[in-house]
């Protein structure tokens, strides 16, 4: 025990000392499996001579097959086979000595080394029948080419049959990449064989997470199948699950057979189950049939219907529940999505979706996506036809509330159709560019509440004179803009043709300062846009799709306060703004951005009435930004009322993501006063969510937002995440309050859910897939690419 101790300690030093990096490894491999002997309970399946062997397997290859588990991102390791090179190239034999007898029998013996391209073989001893074509070979026999490698005690090779007999084999596939063991091995043709006692797992050398253990095993690489008999499966040395008979693809091609059932927990439908079972129809289409239970509200079922034809992409889903036992109701949902590609300049997409209550997705589509979906479903279908210079396109859009909270009047009309026009034109050598954009629309409401209904025909064309250098640039601009609306007399008592033409005249100029200080890069960038539209009253136009724009920086550049065509602002007013940023290898160290709205006139139009607006300027906006270091960036933005004189919103966030420990820190503060013309209710929240890394992979994960103005917890979660090279597991415990209607949350109920998901690298996936899910709440937060 004290040689042992001594030796390892040498080694582990020499390795300190940059020794050969295959011993290292060995060293490495034996100190985890010691490690893990002492942590589990049971007997590991690789003992310290397999694992041996797997690592000299692994150097046989030119990249490492699990090096993409270190790097995570970058270009990943490729591994292929050249069968037309093996044709061409000659076989090398080498041996220390060899025998023929009767000019057909060939015995080979010590270091025996045969060479085809990228084809490698090894053993102590070989011998060759000619007549029968039958090669027998002995000892420590190692195969290796582009797609595998093998390490066997015995084989029988029938080199006229292309087939062969193994026993104890070790082998690893780099594509996967997966290693594995089997008592026997009979490959039977060189796309079809069968292994005994076989054992396989995606982890890499040393580690021995996960294990499929089967009885018999068959994998035929015509058809991309594996199918096993009397397999298990172990994770952490412990059986977890048995299947008398499994089968599952080992490529990209699809194979009809059961799913990975997905379980769930929520306070609104108890535990979720799913069973999903694929049927591959056709190479160009298929079906996946979903018959799932919730406890809390009965059975459900869905399909989904995908095909593939010339130029043309479908999907058709639809799920239904029979009877909700929570509302005694029948449920049901349905899609349908295609996308055609007539010509390289003419395509048609269908988007179309309905569901049968507004509260179907907040009951029946799990917790992980409320509050990320829209509150409107919408259903659209387009044709465009498109060249560099010119965009036409004709579409129709319909809408459906699925917010329980939210009211049916908000719903946007439909657009039954929506014709669009749109040309640009630059010129080579000459400062002008011309712009035509037009449309048509008629406007149609759900159901009769009062609201006008009709036409709408929008033109503008533009003409503008670009003069650009590097110091800055100069852009006049000219447009002439004209709407023309047509009601339908049945929804308005009066007029039923309105109009409106104005003049939009805009000069835009910009200058770019720079000095460089070693490292550094100042620059002082001022900027002008001035504006002037003419005041005509718009009072009595419909507002069939416009609303105000947020007002941010960017706004700050617009010719049209108003995002949409019913609406378009007076103005007589003069923009200035003024960048200065500290610039770094690219990144902006330091970055502040000032700007402001001098009005020379009071603004008449709004979204409703005519009410002036007499404030001589707009808020004072200012955003900060500094990436302190590669890891660590600030971001923040403030706005001053003058009329108000006070801040009336700000946001501030602090952004942590390391570089080496995948550790991020988040934490933000946001502030706004209640502005019902932009549609903002007061908000006073501060955020925090964080990834931490504790020990050996294993990170703990979480969000907290907190309203101040309500005085109550919005939303919470926490979990835990294990990520390694072979498995991946998670869990999330959610609560969270459902905003209403009024943008507040008083009488809201907590919502409480549980999620978790295990994932097998190269074998399965258990529970909910919730990437998307941290990808939307946790800033920083990437999807693993290994």
């Amino acid at each position: 025990m004290i040689a042992k101790t001594v030796e390892a300690n040498e080694l582990e030093s020499k390795c300190n000392a940059s020794t050969t990096e295959q011993r290292c490894d060995f060293s490495k491999v034996e100190k985890q499996l010691e490690e893990q002997e002492s942590r589990f309970w049971f007997k590991k399946t690789f003992d310290q001579q397999r694992e041996q062997v797997f690592m000299r397997l692994r150097t046989e290859f030119d990249q490492d097959p699990w090096s993409a588990c270190r790097l995570r991102l970058g270009t990943q390791p490729i591994f292929s086979v050249d069968k037309q090179m093996r044709a061409q190239t000659p076989m090398d034999i080498f041996a220390s000595s060899s025998e023929m007898f009767d000019a057909e029998f060939i015995s080979l013996s010590g270091n025996v080394d045969l060479q085809r391209a990228d084809q490698h073989l090894m053993a102590n001893q070989a011998d060759y029948n000619q007549a029968s074509g039958v090669l027998d070979l002995y000892g420590d026999i190692t195969y290796s080419d582009g797609g595998m490698a093998l390490n066997s005690t015995s084989a029988l090779v029938n080199m006229q049959e292309d087939s062969s007999l193994l026993r104890n084999v070790s082998f690893i596939i780099p594509s996967s990449p997966i290693r594995g063991s089997a008592d026997v091995v009979y490959r039977d043709s060189p796309t079809f064989s069968r292994y005994k006692e076989v054992t396989y797992t995606a982890c890499e050398p040393g580690n021995q997470d996960w294990m499929l253990h089967a009885s018999k095993m068959k994998v035929n690489d015509e058809t991309g199948r594996v199918a096993v008999k009397h397999g298990w499966l172990e994770f952490k040395s412990v059986p977890v699950l048995y299947f008398p008979y499994g089968s599952f693809p080992i490529d990209d091609r699809r194979l009809t057979g059961l799913l990975t059932p997905t379980i769930g927990l929520s306070g609104r439908s108890g535990v979720d189950i799913g069973l999903p079972f694929y049927w591959n129809i056709a190479p160009n289409y298929d079906v996946t049939l979903a018959p799932r239970y919730m406890t809390e509200r009965g059975f459900m079922f869905g399909a989904d219907f995908r095909y593939l034809w010339h130029r043309t992409t479908g999907k058709i889903n639809f799920e239904i529940m029979p009877e909700d036992k929570q509302t005694e109701t029948l449920r049901w949902g349905g899609s349908f999505l295609k996308r055609t590609q007539f010509t390289d300049h003419l395509s048609m997409n269908i988007n179309a979706n309905y569901v049968s209550d507004s509260a179907y997705f907040s009951d029946l589509d799990g917790s992980l996506g409320l509050n990320n979906r829209n509150r409107y479903l919408e259903s659209n279908g387009s044709i465009a036809y498109n060249l560099p210079w010119l965009s036409m396109s004709a579409r129709i859009d319909n809408y459906q509330n699925i917010d329980p909270g939210a009211s049916d009047q908000n719903v946007p009309y439909r657009r039954l159709p929506q014709l669009k026009l749109d040309m640009f034109k630059s010129f080579d050598g000459l400062p002008l560019d011309m712009k035509l954009d037009s449309e048509y629309v008629y406007f149609q409401r759900h159901f009769p509440d009062g609201r006008p209904q009709g036409q709408r025909f929008n033109i503008k064309p533009e003409i503008s004179f670009p003069f650009v250098s590097q110091a800055g640039f100069v852009e006049p601009k000219v447009a002439m803009q004209h709407t023309q609306y047509w009601l339908d007399s049945e929804t308005t008592s009066g007029a039923v043709s309105l109009s409106k033409t104005l003049p939009i005249i805009s000069v835009d100029s910009g200058l770019f300062f720079e000095r460089d200080f070693e490292s550094l890069t100042h620059t002082i960038e001022p900027r002008l846009f001035y504006l002037y539209v003419p005041y005509t009253d718009q009072s009595d136009l419909p507002n069939f799709d416009t609303s105000l724009y947020d007002f941010t920086a960017s706004q700050l550049f617009r010719d049209n306060e108003f995002n949409g065509v019913d609406k378009t602002q007076n103005a007589n007013q003069l923009t200035t703004a003024l960048t200065t940023r500290l610039v770094q290898d690219g990144r902006d160290r330091l970055k502040l951005t000032v700007g402001e709205i001098f009005y020379f006139a009071d603004r008449k139009v709004n979204l409703i009435g005519n009410q002036p607006r007499t404030e001589l300027f707009s808020n004072l906006i200012t955003e900060f930004s500094s990436e302190i270091t590669d890891e660590l960036k600030f971001i923040s933005s403030m706005q001053w009322s003058f009329k108000e004189n006070e801040v009336n919103r700000g946001n501030a966030d602090l952004r942590y993501r390391g570089l080496n420990n995948n550790a991020i820190f988040n934490i933000g503060y946001r502030f706004q006063q209640r502005q019902l013309e932009f549609g903002r209710f007061a908000q006073n929240q501060v955020v925090a969510s964080a990834m931490v890394p504790i020990y050996d992979g294993w990170s703990a994960i979480g969000l907290y937002r907190y309203s101040i103005l309500d005085k109550k917890n919005l939303e919470y979660f926490i979990g835990v995440e294990k990520d390694s090279c072979c498995w991946r597991f998670r869990v999330i415990y959610r609560q969270f309050l459902l905003s209403m209607d009024s943008g507040g949350f008083a009488g809201a109920e907590p919502q409480n859910s549980i999620f978790f998901q295990l994932e097998l690298k190269g074998f399965t996936s258990l529970g909910e897939k919730v990437d998307e899910f941290l990808l939307d709440n946790i800033s920083g937060y990437r999807k693993p690419t290994y």
